[in-house]
């Protein structure tokens, strides 16, 4: 009984390396040719070797960017929703909105009004380990009185950040 268990482990393993050297041969063989070229070009100090070792690390280097790419291009989306919310960066919206109307605030949520002045919309990460208003940089506009910096976030919530006259 055991005699075909172990001859059942052995097939099992000859397939599943016999799988694996089907599917991988050419990185497995530019990592040997890499290594090889690399010790007989210690040994002998042979431009020779150059060509030979720039190929096969070429070869294994962009097999393993590919790896690499493929496995984390489609990570579980619950790892990926705890790394954003483990991070204090988050990226933004800021809406900078130059105007003359002292009463901005008060009608503001009124969105033919707001498109009626002048906003300035750039992208930008936010640290919320760091105060929030002194990383938006305030650029005055002489023809306008007052500017306000608006936030919005990825559910396109705003928030009212600060106001400089």
């Amino acid at each position: 009984m055991e005699k075909e268990q172990i001859e059942g482990i052995k097939e099992t393993a000859v397939r599943n390396i016999k799988g694996l050297l089907e599917e991988h041969w050419l990185p497995i063989v530019a990592f040997v040719v890499l290594i090889v070229s690399c010790q007989l070009f210690n040994w002998t100090h042979s431009g020779f070797f150059y060509p030979i070792m720039f190929v096969s690390g070429w070869i294994v280097v962009m097999f393993a960017l590919k790896y690499k790419s493929e496995n984390s291009i489609f990570p579980s989306k619950k790892s990926t929703q705890n790394m954003q919310q483990d991070s204090s960066y988050e990226m933004y919206t800021v809406l900078r909105v130059y105007t003359n109307d002292p009463n901005f605030q008060e009608y503001m949520q009124n969105q033919e009004y707001f498109h009626s002045q002048h906003v300035q919309v750039e992208n930008r990460v936010i640290d919320h380990n760091q105060d929030i208003e002194s990383q938006i940089m305030f650029i005055r506009k002489p023809e306008f009185a007052f500017c306000y910096h608006l936030l919005m976030d990825r559910k396109n919530e705003m928030y009212f950040i600060s106001e400089y006259v």
